[in-house]
């Protein structure tokens, strides 16, 4: 028999839940609870970016198999992207055939490069149709500044146009002299960078001056005799040291030009390439964890402090980067000193009447203003309106080009400065509320 719990227990335990529950305290462990999963889901989305996206960088292995499709067979070489899992049925719906009846098939996708030699940068390959699989262990991966990565076998080195190694010979010393020329050649295109975007940038940006003064003149009527003999000997003292500069921007590219490099494809085509577009080559079959790992961080920074290139599809993000971090803190050092000043005259000097109430709910309603629609007024007002002005009064020399009415940091971050005005003004305003009467008074007092 089982004994039946009495009453008076029944009804204290109730009461205890009762009041457990108007105490508010499982809203809070269910806030806590809320507040947990929602942090945890952060982090693992984050890492599964990082895990995703930093994987990127790895220095992976070289594939090469023979593939086999409707009785024809090609040899394919290449970084395996990604892998999935697909359903048979799918596959022979899509008229692919296959020559087994299983339910599921490995699906790789395999980065083959040689964009300007094959057909397709990324090819789609059933691991069924695969055989012959090995990692070749001179294959190698060339970082090019143009048409992606190139996958092949180093074969022979010249440089000024005479071969002075073959792999065939000696391979270990092919890649010594290969080595030697891409690190001498990435010397030569820093210093052709530094003449182009410093030296020669300088010139041409002294140049545009001395063409504005002079049209500046002509608009005012005052371009005399005297002011165009003078712009005329400064422009030809620049436009002969441009012209040193430009001889020995001629004499760098001459030095690094006739240097090359000729490679095997996977089916056996030789090509001979320009080592001037090499970023960077290695044997990634013959690297351990330990020189991976030191190409990886090497790649990871040059990531972060490179420019793009490849219309943005590689090389750096260092220019987003700045940019961001720019149009933050000139939009903070915007909004500031205006939010707080405006929060606080609300809250501390303005009489509480209906215009107060009308402004704080005008407030309230543009921190809920879609971000598209600050967006079009920043364009309208900042850069058509007040930019175009601006050219009118004291840029008129330099138009048609706009030098204020274009798109730039500056109207960027008012744009954003307006905003994060809403948000900055509820929430100083908030926390003037929250301070108690006793420390406002003694505040006051002192």
């Amino acid at each position: 028999m089982s004994r039946s719990q009495p009453s008076g227990l029944q009804s204290i335990d109730k009461k205890s839940i009762i009041g457990w529950i108007k105490t508010g305290e499982p809203m809070i462990w269910a806030n806590a609870a809320a507040v947990s999963l929602s942090v945890i889901a952060v982090v693992g989305l984050i890492l599964l970016l990082a895990v995703r996206g930093f994987g990127h960088f790895w220095p992976a292995d070289i594939l090469s198999a023979t593939v086999t499709y409707q009785g024809q067979s090609r040899v394919v070489m290449g970084e395996v992207v990604e892998q999935l899992e697909v359903s048979g049925e799918q596959l022979r719906d899509a008229g692919i055939e296959l020559m087994s009846e299983g339910p599921f098939y490995q699906r790789m996708l395999m980065k083959q490069g040689n964009r300007d030699l094959l057909s397709n940068d990324f090819v789609w390959l059933i691991e069924e149709q695969l055989t012959d699989h090995s990692t070749p262990h001179n294959a190698m991966t060339v970082e090019r500044l143009e048409w992606g990565n190139f996958y092949g076998y180093l074969r022979t080195v010249s440089r000024n146009g005479k071969e002075i190694a073959d792999a065939e010979v000696d391979e270990e010393a092919a890649w010594a002299a290969f080595d030697q020329l891409v690190a001498s050649s990435t010397v030569v295109r820093d210093e052709i960078h530094h003449l182009e975007r410093v030296e020669i940038g300088r010139i041409n940006y002294s140049l545009e001056d001395l063409r504005l003064e002079e049209r500046s003149l002509e608009l005012a009527e005052k371009l005399t005799a005297n002011d165009q003999i003078r712009l005329a000997e400064q422009r030809a003292e620049l436009n002969a040291e441009y012209r040193v500069l430009q001889d020995e921007l001629f004499g760098l590219y001459d030095s690094i030009d006739d240097h090359g490099y000729t490679a095997e494809l996977i089916d056996g085509q030789i090509v001979t390439l320009p080592l001037s577009k090499v970023v960077r080559a290695f044997r990634p079959n013959r690297m351990d964890p330990i020189d991976k790992s030191r190409m990886y961080l090497e790649k990871f920074w040059e990531f972060l402090t490179a420019e793009p290139r490849e219309a943005n599809t590689e090389g750096g993000v260092f220019p987003a980067i700045f940019g961001t971090v720019m149009m933050v803190v000139l939009m903070s050092i915007t909004v500031t000193p205006f939010g707080v000043v405006a929060a606080i005259y609300l809250r501390e000097y303005a009489k509480q009447g209906l215009v107060t109430r009308a402004i704080r709910i005008a407030v309230n309603n543009l921190a809920g203003v879609p971000s598209i629609v600050y967006g079009v007024f920043g364009l309208g007002f900042f850069i058509y309106f007040i930019g175009g002005e601006v050219d009118q009064l004291f840029f008129q020399s330099a138009l048609p080009s706009p030098t204020f009415g274009t798109p730039g940091l500056m109207w960027a971050s008012l744009t954003l400065a307006l905003l994060t005005l809403p948000v900055v003004i509820v929430a100083t305003e908030e926390g003037l509320a929250r301070i108690p009467k006793s420390v406002r008074e003694g505040s006051l007092a002192l």
